[in-house]
């Protein structure tokens, strides 16, 4: 069975190597706003999360990387999934149950994502709703 777990932030280093690649392929999709060092050095702060779909059972036991971050806006905490990642998506997109519960420990009171349009199909059934899109024009230097 697949689980999706947080990596204590001091386990983050040992880690990392594990979801580098992954996490470097998904940033290319991000307008260049962050690099991986941006995302490695949020975790090891503690200002962002890593998250690994893990199947104790496999040979290739990584199946997903997630990167979240709690977001204080004036009238409303959100947890947001900066990053979703990975292989055998079917195997795992269920379990992001997880993550809003730690959303919930955490007093957040929304749970948010940017995601490619592929994603809302399967959130939309796990009761997120899709009110905006995303759109970015890279201006010219």
């Amino acid at each position: 069975m697949i689980g999706v777990v947080q990596i204590p932030k001091e386990n983050i280093d040992k880690i990392w190597p594990l979801v580098d690649d992954a996490i470097t392929k998904a940033l290319a999709y991000s307008g260049n706003h962050f690099n991986t060092s941006d995302v490695f050095n949020a975790c090891l702060s503690g200002n962002n999360q890593l998250w690994v779909a893990w199947d104790e059972e496999s040979k290739e036991k990584l199946k997903g990387t997630m990167i979240t971050r709690i977001i204080e806006r004036p009238n409303t905490k959100v947890a947001n999934i900066f990053i979703c990642t990975g292989k055998q998506r079917k195997l795992w997109q269920d379990r992001l149950h997880e993550v809003e519960k730690w959303a919930k420990s955490n007093k957040c009171t929304h749970f948010e994502t940017y995601a490619r349009p592929g994603w809302s199909k399967i959130l939309n059934k796990q009761g997120f709703k899709t009110t905006h899109y995303l759109l970015e024009k890279k201006l010219e230097e």
